[in-house]
């Protein structure tokens, strides 16, 4: 660790001390996530929205090449589905929905397009699990049908949850507010690498829609 530290710091010095085009933003973050459910055990249409909020750092070594590192500390992945079914020739249906949450850390490749406001990202997206539950509302055509304790409403805690890897590749732009302060919108996909959780074959894909409001420090 001591030694990539001391790396970073000369690999910094050496562009400040050759006068290179560096450049360091702080920004915070939001938007939102479509989320849709795929696998083998998705067996219905299983997708959602939810609310981000995090924190970026943006770096430029170069008019072309930099870095950004975003920490996304509410990143809401949830997911709806409706199940229907019968039980003695009763009609019922049942709302699934799945409260989802990470705490995400994307170190992100930035590439962009010289004497233009357009760039493009891509980079690996790790997310530690902070929220997993469901909650199940079950109707039926005589309103007599109910889960096994009685109640026609449920809410669990989702067992088994996995850490998040996703691979992450997207676009934004640099819309300039003044000399200092520059306004980013970005659109991005993300494709989930790991299982939602460990006994179960279903991946989350997202389509994430975020702003942040860049502050130049350097």
């Amino acid at each position: 660790m001591k030694r990539l530290l001391l790396t970073l710091f000369v690999v910094f010095v050496a562009f400040q001390s050759s006068n290179a085009q560096f450049h360091l933003s702080l920004a915070p973050v939001t938007g939102l996530n479509f989320n849709i459910a795929t696998g083998s055990d998705v067996k219905e249409t299983t997708n959602g929205f939810g609310f981000v909020i995090g924190g970026k750092v943006d770096m430029d070594f170069s008019p072309t090449i930099g870095l950004m590192a975003n920490v996304l500390f509410y990143d809401n992945r949830s997911v709806s589905s409706s199940t229907t079914g019968t039980v003695q020739g009763i009609s019922y249906t049942i709302d699934n929905s799945y409260s989802i949450s990470y705490f995400e850390i994307e170190p992100l490749l930035k590439v962009s397009i010289p004497k233009s406001m357009f760039y493009f990202f891509v980079g690996p997206s790790f997310g530690i699990n902070m929220e997993s539950t469901n909650e199940s509302d079950l109707s039926s055509s005589n309103g007599q049908v109910t889960f096994q304790d009685g109640s026609t409403k449920q809410k669990t805690t989702v067992k088994d949850m996995n850490a998040r890897f996703e691979l992450k590749l997207g676009s934004g732009m640099n819309i300039n507010v003044s000399n200092d302060i520059v306004i980013a919108p970005e659109l991005s996909f993300g494709y989930g690498l790991t299982k939602v959780q460990s006994d179960i074959e279903a991946r989350i894909l997202t389509i994430q829609a975020l702003v942040g409001v860049k502050f130049r420090l350097m």
